[in-house]
């Protein structure tokens, strides 16, 4: 709209008079008074999409901003706009709370209290989703997928106890591998010492954003004192083999990696060989992306029981056992005439 020089010249003196006060930036220190406390950390910004690592000491706080302005995530039709938060616990148990929109950041010692081990969903203060506190998933990554709401995220992540883990957000959900079939690996072991692994392809949502580029397959012998504390746990809280680096720390490398161009129809496998009979393994397998995102599968553990089965003398060879002894039985036969002669 275009205004005329004496319009301009109204507007520009009625700004001059009329002081319109600048609201002054909130001040949180009162408010959020939990953020002061000595074991809780400065906030770090995330990037979209980057994979941190960090080692946290218990009951210590560590918390992380995360803040999207791309405007074309945001047009981005609606069954898609999501957000994904994955926290994996490489060894020890941390614990996952995310606040929306606005601080203060979320609260872990209002609902959690190592010191009588109280843990209560309801007490906790400025948060909108979060691990499951009750125990049962200490030691478990956690994966939320959140529709994408906002343009700030405050999070907080508590330690039960000493911990490293690492923490990825990504509103670009289509460049994040899914595993398939919701994660199962199948096993099978034949005769010569070997195990066949199976699993269906990872997948992605929205298709056509990335694509998987190869998978990471994972073996290792456990010892007999390797036995799960909780069944929601894979394996324990400080053998975690079903994370991406839960299984680098507790592996010295991968056994194999296999092309994503392997895989047939959608099914993917590996042979695994060398295996001891009578013995217990974990195996699992870890999908990366064209863009780099990697997924831990949910692994398996089985004990292998082989038959050993012993291959047959050849026909030739038991001529040869019979015919000699047929010869050693043929010289007893006469010896035992001669004696009769000598001392008949």
């Amino acid at each position: 709209m275009a205004y005329g020089p004496r319009l301009r010249w109204a507007l520009a003196a009625l700004a001059a008079f009329v002081q319109v006060p600048m609201l002054p930036a909130q001040d949180y220190s009162d408010i959020c008074l939990h953020e002061n406390d000595a074991n809780v950390s400065d906030a770090s910004e995330l990037s979209d999409g980057t994979q941190e690592f960090r080692i946290i000491d218990s009951n210590n706080t560590q918390r992380w901003f995360y803040r999207n302005f791309n405007t074309t995530t945001f047009n981005t039709a609606e069954d898609y706009r999501n957000v994904i938060f994955n926290l994996e616990p490489c060894v020890g148990s941390v614990l996952l709370m995310v606040r929306k929109t606005r601080r203060c950041y979320p609260n872990p010692y209002s609902c959690v209290d190592l010191g009588s081990d109280t843990r209560n969903t309801a007490d906790c203060q400025w948060v909108h989703f979060m691990t499951e506190i009750d125990g049962s998933q200490d030691g478990t990554p956690t994966f939320y997928e959140v529709p994408h709401t906002t343009t700030k995220y405050f999070i907080s992540v508590f330690a039960t106890e000493n911990s490293a883990y690492t923490l990825t957000v990504i509103a670009d959900i289509g460049a994040f591998p899914r595993p398939g079939g919701a994660g199962k690996i199948a096993a099978e072991q034949s005769a010569s010492m070997q195990v066949k692994l199976s699993w269906d392809a990872a997948y992605y949502s929205p298709i056509g954003v990335s694509e998987t580029r190869q998978y990471y397959v994972y073996s290792s012998m456990l010892l007999d004192t390797d036995d799960r504390s909780n069944m929601q746990v894979f394996l324990r809280k400080d053998k975690i083999m079903n994370t991406v680096c839960g299984l680098l720390n507790n592996t010295s490398e991968h056994y194999s990696v296999v092309p994503a161009g392997y895989c047939q129809q959608g099914k993917c496998s590996a042979i695994i060989d060398g295996v001891i009979p009578d013995k217990r393994y974990v195996f699992n397998v870890v999908a990366e992306s064209y863009r780099g995102h990697k997924i831990a599968y949910a692994g398996i553990i089985m004990r292998t029981d082989y038959t050993v089965v012993r291959k047959a003398a050849k026909d030739t060879t038991l001529a040869v056992v019979g015919s000699v002894c047929g010869s050693i039985l043929a010289m007893l036969v006469t010896l035992y005439f001669m004696l009769l002669r000598v001392y008949g």
